[in-house]
């Protein structure tokens, strides 16, 4: 009854999950417009992807941005994102940039504790401080035709995790570690028939997948909450490598990453502040995306 409800209606979320959601989608829009000057290329994914095309925007419990990008606009991305966040007054001191390739890296960590939740993430993150907002950006990398072994996966589950430990134990650097796994795993920057998902990508070590190139290139454009973002070209073909076959339905079980309970306790609880801290932000954020150049 539940998936004919939600697959039937036009369901939205109320109250402190749809100010997250309106919060993130101005982040979003915030993180379109700097590839579109940069002319680099991104696409919706995971959840962020899956709501576009089940629900025309956020599914109704979800509370984060989900965003791909091969590596060479990923490295781009790295590099100018931080100084557009500078150009504007007063945004830095809003925004959490957080790219963690070493263990020092963690010294502010009561700020970034939420963003990299008491993990050791190598991937893109970027979080507005108050009230608590993020998006998640997934490097990609094409695989030369002789990678794709039977074996791959496994294979880069554990190269993952010996990525992050020798990293930690200061045995390589980031760029040097990454180089080091990149080769077994035979990625390249050449355009190939199949992308994957990066050993520095998803860090629960289960999402090593690969896809076939022209699913996702030429990108397509997708509506997601009235505004029009990138998307790969095939989400058919795309999203039931992630969610399965069945993924216009509605899972048995619904998962958040707290977001909500994190934000009331910005707040401690007093709804009035928190109403008026997100109406604020909100704002803030809209006027810097209607206004970019």
């Amino acid at each position: 009854m539940l998936d004919l409800i939600f697959s039937s209606c036009d369901i939205k979320a109320t109250g402190t999950m749809r100010q997250i959601q309106l919060l993130s989608l101005e982040l979003l829009r915030l993180f379109d417009n700097i590839c579109q000057k940069y002319e680099l290329k991104y696409w919706l994914d995971y959840g962020t992807l899956l709501g576009a095309i089940r629900h025309g925007g956020f599914i109704p419990w979800d509370d984060d941005i989900d965003i791909g990008m091969l590596r060479e606009d990923y490295n781009k991305l790295v590099d100018v994102f931080p100084k557009e966040i500078e150009k504007i007054d007063g945004l830095s001191d809003k925004i959490i940039i957080s790219k963690l390739t070493k263990p020092q890296d963690t010294t502010n960590y009561n700020e970034l504790d939420q963003l990299n939740s008491h993990t050791f993430i190598l991937f893109f993150q970027c979080a507005f401080k108050k009230p608590f907002v993020h998006f998640d950006v997934f490097p990609k990398d094409y695989i030369e035709d002789c990678g794709l072994t039977p074996d791959r996966n496994d294979k880069q589950t554990e190269l993952q995790v010996e990525l992050r430990n020798n990293i930690i134990n200061g045995t390589w650097t980031f760029d040097e570690g990454l180089a080091i796994q990149n080769k077994k795993m035979k990625f390249t920057t050449d355009k190939t028939s199949h992308i994957s998902d990066a050993i520095d990508g998803l860090h629960n070590n289960i999402h090593n997948r690969i896809y076939k190139t022209d699913y996702v290139f030429p990108l397509n454009k997708i509506v997601f909450e009235d505004y029009e973002f990138s998307c790969p070209n095939d989400y058919e073909e795309y999203l039931p490598l992630i969610y399965g076959p069945e993924y216009m339905h509605i899972p048995h079980i619904a998962l958040d990453h707290n977001t909500t309970g994190f934000v009331k306790g910005q707040y401690n609880n007093i709804k009035k502040d928190m109403d008026y801290g997100f109406e604020e932000s909100i704002a803030y954020l809209k006027r810097i995306n209607d206004e970019f150049n």
